[in-house]
């Protein structure tokens, strides 16, 4: 079977949360001249290229090119060194792409603020892709910044822990993280917190007047030169999954 070996971890009170960082940082605003924003952006996108491959590389290789044949989404996580994007308490940039019926689109860019799904004690780096196999799912991220809806499941793929479980956990595997931990040794937590969308960036980045997530994945489909070797990347591994699944038979988890 596809996840022989998984751990899941379900829960509701953050979830249910939408994002609110007045604090943290602004819905659309973005510091610095355009050529700085697109430096800022390009870097990402090279980090998330490198981070896609190395999952392409690895043991996970197979799993996560079937999982990208049929996700609808993928939110690629660089690691952070001591703080990561999404498994700290800390800060850190992200990008999101959707697989709509023309293809990849993307990707736009998110920032996390304090709390979020972080790990307890000893997570030291965390980086990999988070893959979202509802439309809904992406949809629901980039309008509530919350990680995942209250009835969606994170699945760890061969990640050696085990998740604090909750009387509202439901096993789906709606949601699948494919990564890489170190150090890690206490468990999984929730806490508040969550997602913001940086739309100055998108907006630079994609060359339009309009950096709302949505407008950039669903409505114009268009894709920046410096982008086009993480999408063509994407596809490629799609298409390698499809083809994987046709000869094997093998479930993909999905809605």
């Amino acid at each position: 079977m596809l996840m022989a070996k998984k751990h899941l971890i379900r829960g509701v009170c953050i979830l249910l949360m939408p994002l609110v960082l007045v604090a943290c940082a602004s819905r659309g605003t973005e510091s610095g001249s355009g050529a700085s924003a697109e430096a800022t952006a390009q870097g990402l996108v090279d980090s998330a290229a490198h981070i896609l491959q190395a999952g392409l590389d690895g043991e996970q290789g197979q799993e996560l090119r079937q999982l990208l044949s049929q996700a609808r989404g993928a939110m690629i996580v660089p690691g952070m060194g001591s703080v990561s994007f999404l498994f700290s308490l800390g800060g850190g940039n992200g990008l999101m792409l959707a697989q709509t019926d023309s293809g990849w689109t993307g990707p736009v860019f998110l920032t996390k603020g304090t709390g979020g799904l972080g790990m307890q004690a000893g997570v030291t780096r965390v980086s990999g892709i988070i893959l979202y196999m509802r439309d809904e799912d992406v949809r629901y991220v980039l309008e509530t910044g919350a990680l995942l809806q209250g009835r969606a499941a994170i699945t760890f793929l061969d990640a050696d822990f085990e998740g604090n479980r909750t009387p509202e956990f439901v096993e789906t595997g709606d949601v699948i993280f494919v990564g890489r931990t170190e150090g890690l040794y206490a468990g999984v937590g929730v806490s508040t917190g969550g997602l913001s969308n940086r739309t100055g960036l998108n907006a630079a980045y994609h060359r339009t007047a309009d950096g709302r997530p949505e407008h950039v994945l669903f409505e114009t489909g268009t894709v920046p030169d410096g982008a086009r070797p993480l999408i063509d990347m994407l596809e490629d591994a799609a298409a390698q999954g499809r083809e994987a699944t046709k000869k094997d038979g093998t479930v993909v988890p999905s809605n």
